[in-house]
Order: structure tokens, then sequence, then C-alpha cells
């Protein structure tokens, strides 16, 4: 028996399990078997067959807040340029994840994700460079990210350090074809560990139930905020 990482919430677990025992994702062979190759085999990993249907579904309320978080996306620190720098809200949605930074909405779905992590600023600059970029690290880190941890250090020798707290989204670009990593900053370390959870907890109803997405429908903060600019405009006209 040998040790693997999960992917989802990235503690060891046992390479014969069929779900995670800490966070509940559904184990498959082909996963047990990703996470043991060697690093040139994962090299090579070619680009997945993805399905037709890439929606994500609806968004799932976040009443226990574990289905989203606030974070911050600097461009220093990712290799995407189709999110801006800034303040970004991540959505848990019941077949993937939403990214909103201003009027960009990035949408990941879960065929996409090859997975989710938490880790500090410290563990990213101390990871070993040579691999980076050409390989897993550690279940850690998959993508391009040789000159994100490079820019780090550099950025660490201007500023006065702060050991930030990441959520990492290791998925596959549809537009590149390739893996790639998205790096969000965020104080909120308890909501992104609850996200990580219920994000597969969510996955795996939708395996076990073959839950499909529901169509789109009209949020009811987006229906208030509709409701209240229109009052506005009534109030001012009849003044």
């Amino acid at each position: 028996m040998a040790l693997i990482n999960c992917p989802e919430c990235g503690k060891e677990i046992s390479n014969k399990a069929i779900s995670c025992p800490n966070c509940g994702l559904p184990l498959t062979r082909e996963i047990s078997q990703l996470e043991t190759k060697s690093e040139e085999q994962l090299e090579i990993l070619p680009f997945p067959k993805l399905p037709e249907n890439l929606d994500i579904g609806k968004q799932i309320v976040n009443w226990a807040y574990d289905a989203a978080f606030n974070g911050f996306f600097d461009g220093r620190e990712n290799t995407l340029s189709v999110i801006p720098s800034g303040k970004v809200m991540v959505l848990l949605h019941t077949h993937g994840i939403r990214l909103i930074s201003g009027l960009t909405f990035y949408p990941i779905h879960n065929s996409q994700i090859i997975s989710l992590k938490t880790v500090t600023q410290e563990e990213l600059v101390k990871t070993d460079k040579s691999v980076i970029g050409r390989a897993v690290v550690g279940g850690l880190i998959l993508g391009p990210l040789g000159a994100i941890v490079g820019g780090m250090s550099g950025i660490g020798s201007k500023e006065k350090f702060i050991n930030k707290q990441y959520f990492i989204i290791n998925f596959w670009d549809t537009q590149t074809q390739s893996a790639q990593s998205i790096l969000i900053s965020s104080t909120e370390e308890t909501k992104m560990n609850a996200f990580i959870i219920r994000h597969a907890k969510e996955n795996s109803l939708n395996i076990s139930d073959n839950r499909e997405p529901k169509p789109k429908t009209m949020p009811i903060w987006a229906i208030i905020f509709i409701i209240l600019i229109i009052i506005s405009v009534i109030i001012l006209i009849a003044i």
C-alpha cells in the first residue's frame, strides 16, 4: 500500500481507498494511478477529452459560509491574463466554480479541475523550482509556475514579506489546452478550506445522484437589486 495526496483536501490517504476519509471525495483507480506516476510520466499527460456541456450549473447558496469566499488576484503572481488584477469572489456552483473580478466572470467546470489546494506564500517560494512547470509538485502545483514563484521571491525581497495564504486552482484550460494554475490570496483561510470540502461533497452528489446542471435562473439578490433600482427611479420621477 502506498500513500497519496487527496486531489481535493491534500491530506495523505491510502492509494487503495475508494474515497477520502477526510473530505469524502470519491477516488477512482485513475486518480490513484495518476498520483503515483513518476514526474516524467506526468509531464506528458495529454489534454483530456472534456464533455461538450461545460455548464457549471446553479450557484450554491452560501448559508453555511462554505460556498464562497473573497480574495485577491494578483497578475504578478499568475500567468493567466484573462482575469484582471484586483479583488475576486470565488463562488461554488453545482458543477464547477466561478471567479468574479470586476466585470469578468470566469467559470471552471468540474471536469476541468485537477485539484484545489491551499498553501502559504512561504511554501510556494521554498518549492523546488527545478520541477515547477514540468510536473505535479507533491500534488500541489501544476502548470507554468516557474515565473510566478521567481516573481514572488523578487517581490518578497523588495517589499515587506507577508506570509499570504493562497487558494490554488489547478485545472485544464480550454483555450490553451494545457494545465494551468490560478493563485488567489485570501485572509479567509477557514472559508477556503470549507470551500474545498463543500466542493468535494457537491461533486460526489453529482456522481452518486447523476445530477445534471439545472437551467440558470436569476439569483434572488439580482432580483432584489433590480426592484430597488426601479423603486429609486419611481421616487426620483415623483419628486
